[in-house]
């Protein structure tokens, strides 16, 4: 994503490799299989840079629980991963968003990102008067009092819940097969049907 505006894609591999990580199956995405996907969803082409335009988090969304993406599992074969489904949170609650993060595994989130973040990639924080440089889209994993981490342009960036309260204009929660194990629970103890469940109570 340092070269192409395809950060909500990225987000969404990365969401994939970390929620399959500690599995009997991990998948890890391929640089080519993140454009493949941006250019599905987009039209981005890589030889007319002015295609490049970013995707919605909605779209991006709407396709990985329709089709799916490309990544490769253990064996370095390519395998669809999908979603089946997703829903919005609530932007000025950090109890739910918290809550979120541990049930679901992460979320997909969509910040105005500030550019005191891409000076300072050790720690994102509210920096009052920091210029917007645009849209970016990141996946959180893990949370506490403090904040949270996300993964952005190769490295897992701390932040706080102050940044988020006031950069965050979208943030959104996926139910995956994935996140369940061989006896068919997520880490919380709910199976799919009870994580689509609390996914609609959200």
């Amino acid at each position: 994503n340092d070269e192409i505006g395809d950060c909500v894609i990225a987000a969404m591999m990365h969401y994939a490799q970390a929620e399959t990580a500690n599995t009997s199956n991990p998948l890890t995405p391929t640089t080519g299989q993140t454009i493949e996907t941006y250019s599905a969803i987009t039209g981005y082409d890589p030889k007319n840079p002015h295609t490049d335009k970013g995707t919605y988090w909605t779209d991006a969304l709407t396709y990985w629980k329709q089709h799916g993406i490309p990544l490769l599992n253990a064996k370095g074969q390519e395998v669809i991963h999908k979603i089946l489904g997703w829903a919005s949170l609530d932007l000025s609650s950090i109890a739910q968003q918290r809550y979120a993060c541990d049930l679901f595994g992460g979320t997909l989130m969509g910040v105005q990102l500030p550019a005191s973040a891409e000076v300072d990639m050790t720690n994102w924080r509210y920096v009052p008067g920091s210029r917007c440089v645009g849209g970016h889209g990141v996946n959180r994993e893990g949370q506490g009092g403090a904040g949270w981490h996300v993964g952005s342009w190769g490295k897992w960036i701390p932040g706080t819940w102050e940044f988020s309260l006031k950069f965050a204009d979208e943030d959104y929660i996926v139910t995956t097969p994935a996140w369940v194990d061989v006896q068919g629970k997520s880490p919380s103890g709910l199976d799919l049907n009870g994580l689509l469940a609390k996914m609609k109570s959200l």
